[in-house]
């Protein structure tokens, strides 16, 4: 059985800049991804080969989303229904959680509303918290925060499997607004619940996910029970498994099956580890 799945990610142009998917299992835009040097649709790999994939986990959809926002302009004002609030609201979709590193060496966002509730219409960003961020720096952004990443503010996104947004406000750039739904889910959070640090520092874990930091200089064992994402934002890196090899740099990120038990990665690099949370656990 393969020991590695490999994919250079899916460029999406947008109207204020480009989002990368990496190993998109969401039936909108699956990605066409890479074993042994031949070809498939993700979707289609899952379904033939989903425990091998998964590996000692519980869910009924690949449970992740990942993507690399890279945005010229800043981006609308939205917010993310839970996966309760996505069934109550006739959702063909789930709900989304998700939650940022910031790979620019500075930018900014906006997070949370001190307003009220029944205000959340027009410029709304005079009423959110204007924050400064630097690189490495992650924020969780729990469905229901209202946000917007700022202009040239890249950033890793890690997610639910869900492409659910609910736009607010849209800096005149004329797209459809979808305040009634979204004034139905948004929440009021503290920065506190938001701003978690430097990921060189810890982790970020949330119970749909967690994303890890890994400077790597050498080489460092993993021991996997399910399914592991790795991207890598700089540098270049050997992955050895039981039988096979393959490597890793800023073109060309690696699934490695949860089945798969142990893998070695060797280099120089900066690579991001994601895997699936608690709620997913047997």
């Amino acid at each position: 059985m393969f020991e590695f799945i490999e994919h250079s990610g899916d460029v999406i142009k947008k109207v204020w800049g480009t989002e990368t998917w990496i190993f998109s299992a969401h039936p909108e835009n699956p990605s066409v991804v890479e074993v042994r040097g031949d070809e498939y649709n993700f979707l289609d790999l899952l379904r033939k080969h989903r425990e091998y994939i998964l590996g000692n986990i519980e869910c009924s959809d690949f449970p992740i989303l990942v993507k690399i926002i890279d945005p010229n302009e800043t981006l609308s004002v939205q917010v993310h229904p839970s996966e309760e609030d996505a069934k109550k609201l006739g959702e063909n979709d789930h709900g989304k959680e998700e939650a940022w590193v910031v790979l620019s060496d500075r930018g900014f966002m906006y997070l949370g509303f001190e307003g009220d509730f029944s205000e959340l219409e027009g410029d709304v960003i005079k009423k959110m918290h204007r924050v400064d961020v630097k690189r490495l720096d992650s924020i969780n952004i729990p469905s229901g925060t209202l946000h917007a990443l700022g202009a040239g503010t890249k950033v890793l996104e890690v997610s639910t499997n869900s492409n659910i947004t609910y736009r607010v406000y849209d800096f005149g750039r004329g797209r459809e607004l979808h305040l009634d739904k979204a004034k139905k889910v948004v929440k009021k959070r503290s920065l506190d619940e938001l701003l978690l640090g430097s990921i060189r520092d810890k982790p970020l874990n949330t119970e749909f996910f967690r994303i890890g930091y890994l400077h790597l200089r050498g080489s460092k064992e993993f021991l996997v029970d399910s399914f592991v994402i790795i991207v890598c934002t700089a540098g270049k890196a050997n992955i050895t498994g039981k039988q096979e090899k393959t490597y890793i740099d800023s073109t060309k990120h690696v699934l490695v099956p949860g089945s798969i038990g142990r893998f070695v990665v060797e280099g120089n690099a900066e690579l991001f580890i994601i895997s699936p949370g608690k709620q997913c656990a047997k």
